[in-house]
């Protein structure tokens, strides 16, 4: 199992926007930044999803996504598996966030990532390294 490291994670939570990477089956890519990701676990994310359109096709078509972001202290990259939840109570945690966090937002679906791969992605001695 993958976990954060303290680094990532407050790396995460600091960081305003982050970029999305998904792609059909075919392998037409699609990337979206988007504000709305939490962290559930060391091994989970939760994104909500307010406006995806090819975004939702390419992760129901294909469950394999990338997010990255730049914050203050350089970049990451996650790589993970996603579940897309409409009814259930994954959807209604996510609501309740959006309730607290942007009352003016109503979540269309909630995204659970799983998380399988993380990489450094800023000036280092070794670029692109692995680290979760």
């Amino acid at each position: 199992m993958v976990n954060l490291t303290p680094e990532v994670k407050e790396s995460l939570q600091k960081t305003k926007i982050v970029f999305i990477a998904t792609s059909s089956k075919t392998g037409i890519p699609n990337v979206v930044p988007i504000a709305a990701v939490k962290i559930l676990d060391d091994a989970t994310l939760l994104i909500s999803d307010q406006y995806f359109n090819k975004t939702l096709a390419n992760m129901q078509e294909n469950p394999v996504i990338a997010l990255s972001w730049w914050g203050e202290n350089g970049g990451f990259q996650i790589k993970g598996t996603v579940s897309v939840h409409t009814d259930d109570e994954i959807f209604r945690q996510d609501v309740l966030w959006m309730k607290e966090m942007r009352p003016n937002l109503v979540p269309k679906g909630a995204v659970l990532v799983k998380i399988t791969d993380g990489y450094i992605v800023k000036p280092d001695p070794q670029p692109g390294k692995k680290i979760l």
